[in-house]
């Protein structure tokens, strides 16, 4: 079973929905939390504030535009939204979930957040 969340980056508040992997249960269990992030151009990443338990077949490289995801060797989140083509070269990725809705949005945010993640 699917939970959906929302994600704060300043003014905007973005959907998404977690998958029902053992990686995101333990993610919506530890929710409301912060996460800072920075963006890149291609995602939005910052450092977990906690570890999360992940299968080792789950563990893969590249992601989908609108994926959200897990690094586990980093302890890293990553929000992506481009480049989807060239992601095969990144690997150590768990997939959590994904944005609900249009990326277009990604494109207008700029810097870094305090990203405030908690259910919807």
């Amino acid at each position: 079973m699917s939970t959906k969340i929302n994600m704060t980056f300043g003014e905007a508040t973005i959907q998404a929905e977690l998958n029902d992997t053992e990686t995101a249960r333990s993610f919506a269990a530890s929710l409301p939390t912060t996460i800072h992030v920075s963006g890149t151009g291609i995602d939005f990443c910052g450092r977990m504030p906690f570890e999360l338990p992940y299968e080792e077949a789950q563990v893969h490289s590249g992601w989908t535009n609108g994926d959200m995801n897990y690094n586990p060797g980093g302890g890293w989140f990553a929000l992506l939204f481009d480049d989807e083509e060239n992601s095969m070269r990144y690997g150590d990725q768990v997939n959590m979930g994904r944005v609900i809705g249009p990326l277009d949005v990604f494109h207008t945010l700029t810097g870094s957040y305090d990203l405030l993640i908690e259910r919807a």
